[in-house]
């Protein structure tokens, strides 16, 4: 799971702009050159992948829009504004364009979503900001146990990710073989997988002549074997591999 639960204000670790630090770094994850391009006309690549992300959690354009005009209403310079600005990842504006326009840009196309009835066009992920939150679980597996650090075989890897031997790690093991098979849906060719897996997190290669398709597929093929062995059974409510928020908390994987 990638992202905090961000409608729960009254969690410890909650801050005044949690949606718009999420979309910030949206753009950050686009070419310098291809980030702050938002027109009248037609949304960024970056606002793009952020709407399509936005579909899983119903409410998030609303309330990105909202943080915007308290950002404009205080003003950049203000002490609590640049504050937490600072935390985020920078806004690096196009020449002649001052981050105060960049935002107002935003405004129009977060509105339309909105009213539109928080639906996008889709599309494979363009970024990797957007891979990683259309399939978080598999960025975590991924990110986290396939780095160049590791020495052991990579089933060991795979063997030490599903050994928690939990409820909670379990679901997480469910899902990123789930989203293993979305992964493979979405892309049409192997460049396309290869391109993914590295978005992803992972910079490390197949192995044994395999294809990254033939990996991914290994990969899910180890993770079932395991909720097999352990009789998995999907959550009753809420799956917590997922934000509580998000539509794929309540879908059956």
């Amino acid at each position: 799971m990638t992202q905090p639960d961000i409608f729960d204000d009254d969690a410890p670790w909650a801050e005044w702009l949690p949606e718009l630090r999420l979309l910030l770094f949206a753009y950050s994850s686009v070419n310098y050159e291809n980030a702050y391009t938002d027109t009248d006309e037609a949304p960024s690549k970056a606002m793009r992948s952020y709407l399509r992300m936005a579909t899983y959690y119903p409410g998030r354009a609303f309330r990105v829009s909202r943080e915007i005009m308290d950002v404009l209403h205080y003003g950049l310079d203000d002490v609590d504004v640049a504050s937490n600005l600072a935390s985020m990842p920078p806004m690096i504006t196009p020449p002649g364009r001052t981050r105060e326009e960049c935002l107002i840009a935003m405004l129009p196309h977060l509105a339309a979503f909105t009213e539109g009835g928080e639906v996008a066009e889709p599309a494979i992920p363009e970024t990797d900001w957007e891979w990683c939150e259309r399939l978080p679980n598999l960025a975590g597996l991924l990110g986290g146990s396939f780095h160049r650090d590791i020495e052991d075989p990579y089933d060991v890897v795979l063997d030490e990710y599903v050994s928690a031997g939990n409820d909670a790690a379990d679901h997480e093991t469910a899902a990123a073989a789930h989203e293993i098979a979305e992964l493979l849906a979405l892309c049409p060719d192997e460049d396309c997988v290869k391109s993914a897996v590295k978005d992803l997190g992972c910079d490390l290669r197949p192995l044994g002549g395999q294809t990254y398709t033939q990996w991914m597929e290994h990969i899910a093929e180890r993770l079932n074997s395991h909720l097999r062995e352990v009789n998995y059974l999907p959550p009753a409510g809420r799956n917590p591999a997922y934000p509580a928020h998000d539509k794929r908390a309540v879908a059956h994987l």
